[in-house]
């Protein structure tokens, strides 16, 4: 392949640590992560002037930005005439305009020992990934349209993305972790607890749009006899799941014996039996359906002996 060939990613970071009081820590760290060498596949059989534009109207529904009934344009659907006509070419993403994909974050964490036995850490993370791609589709539509036109069967397993998202700013994504310990003095016992808040999952809503939605803005059905076609209407990287927020607890209690020792552990997991959702369907005919759970609460008893 040979230097600079590949697709590749930089990352930048840097940081700094800070005692704000005795045995108490603050660490503030920045990062950045970019990516280049994007590919692009061009039929070089066809040009953008052998692709229509289209759009259609959104479904009402509460839960899409602003309750729905948005217009969802930027589509492009290859001409009926050219369908068939494949001479496809992979290349350079930047050999037709600007492609980035950057991601920018910050952590801040704190680490403190107020006095012996006691341990406090925890922090939040937060960033948001930023990418575009609006110089390459402008040149090569069949970024946007799919299989078909690259000469592959028409299929709907894929959502398309209308053109008017080829720019996206990510919301930040925060999530938070604490954590705590005590052991009590003399009677070798320790309290331990974790919390935890990330987001939910990535909402996305891939719309299937018939023909009988899509002919009065192409003005034909779609070429290639597809009866539908499937579009993701919500802009990614916008809309995620609620936030999970779960606590964990640990009580031990330590056995010496001589030399060697044992210890007894109690752990509940997920404490408030909290049910967030951590995956969904974001087919848009059985939207936001849970495929997963957060799991229920849940008590174990171990034992550990050190010889």
């Amino acid at each position: 392949m040979g230097w600079g060939k590949r697709e590749y990613n930089w990352e930048f970071s840097t940081s700094v640590q800070h005692q704000i009081a005795p045995r108490v820590a603050v660490d503030v760290g920045y990062f950045r992560r970019w990516f280049g060498n994007f590919s692009v596949i061009d039929n070089l059989a066809v040009a953008p002037s052998d692709f229509t534009k289209f759009s259609f109207p959104a479904p009402v529904n509460p839960d899409l930005p602003g309750g729905g009934g948005y217009t969802v344009s930027g589509l492009y659907n290859l001409n009926p005439d050219k369908v068939g006509q494949v001479n496809n070419f992979r290349t350079f993403a930047s050999n037709y305009g600007r492609q980035i994909e950057h991601w920018n974050g910050m952590d801040i964490a704190i680490n403190a020992r107020p006095r012996d036995g006691v341990l406090l850490q925890g922090g939040l993370s937060t960033g948001r990934t930023s990418t575009d791609n609006c110089e390459v589709v402008a040149k090569v539509p069949e970024a946007l349209t799919g299989a078909l036109a690259l000469g592959v069967a028409n299929t709907t397993t894929t959502a398309l993305m209308p053109e008017t998202m080829c720019h996206q700013d990510g919301n930040f994504i925060t999530q938070v972790k604490l954590m705590g310990t005590y052991r009590v003095p003399k009677v070798d016992v320790q309290f331990a607890a974790l919390f935890q808040s990330v987001p939910g999952p990535l909402v996305l809503a891939n719309y299937t749009a018939t023909n009988a939605v899509v002919i009065p803005s192409l003005g034909r059905p779609l070429s290639g006899g597809a009866a539908n076609v499937v579009v993701n209407i919500v802009p990614p990287g916008t809309m995620y799941g609620e936030q999970a927020n779960q606590l964990d607890l640990r009580f031990s209690k330590l056995f010496r014996f001589y030399e060697k020792k044992a210890q007894v552990n109690f752990d509940i997991y997920n404490i408030w039996n909290g049910n967030p959702v951590l995956t969904q369907n974001n087919a848009y005919a059985s939207w936001q359906v849970p495929q997963s759970i957060l799991d229920a609460r849940l008590f174990r008893l171990s034992f550990q002996f050190d010889f």
